[in-house]
């Protein structure tokens, strides 16, 4: 038994080590904390599909929404798992599902984007290439990542910290009713 569980990215990197079990994962880690004790789940807020849905407002971010939809269609044409993340809001409603758990806050953290921090995602898609069964596809992939990245470039120099904001981390705190055991 434990007096704290830090949950640091596991929900979203179950998908590809476990995946669909993350509906039953705060079931099993609350088995193993004590009464009173503290459940801290971090993670990362799903990046959009487009800026046009998210809070931000500049459309720069839109370049790492793009990168990160090529760099998934790179791993799954590679034939491997895509991490898969979850929102806030999905976490906090399946640790309410638990009687004996209940959420005692949770915190946003706004994530900035820098140039190097893009290309580590680019570079990600390109290490899929080798692995696409069609190795026309897999050249023309590789286009694109290099189209992405200058567009990258271009997006982070232009802002004052050479970053892009879009999209957040959180923490989620839940605590064990102390009346179970």
């Amino acid at each position: 038994m434990y007096d704290t569980i830090i949950a640091d990215y596991l929900i979203g990197a179950m998908d590809g080590f476990a995946p669909y079990y993350q509906d039953v994962i705060f079931e099993r880690l609350v088995q193993h904390l004590r009464p009173g004790g503290r459940l801290f789940v971090i993670g990362l807020q799903p990046i959009p599909d487009s800026e046009k849905f998210s809070s931000s407002s500049t459309g720069d971010g839109d370049v790492f929404c793009r990168i990160t939809k090529v760099r998934d269609a790179c791993i799954l044409l590679a034939n491997h798992r895509c991490y898969r993340e979850y929102p806030l809001e999905w976490i906090t409603r399946q640790i309410n599902r638990i009687p004996t758990l209940h959420v005692t806050s949770t915190q946003k953290f706004p994530i900035n984007y820098a140039y190097e921090t893009m290309v580590r995602q680019i570079n990600v898609g390109r290490s899929k290439l080798s692995y696409f069964g069609n190795k026309g596809l897999a050249k023309e992939m590789g286009v694109l990542l290099d189209e992405l990245e200058k567009e990258s470039y271009t997006v982070t120099k232009r802002q004052k910290d050479g970053k892009v904001t879009i999209g957040f981390d959180y923490i989620v705190v839940a605590e064990r009713s102390r009346n179970h055991k």
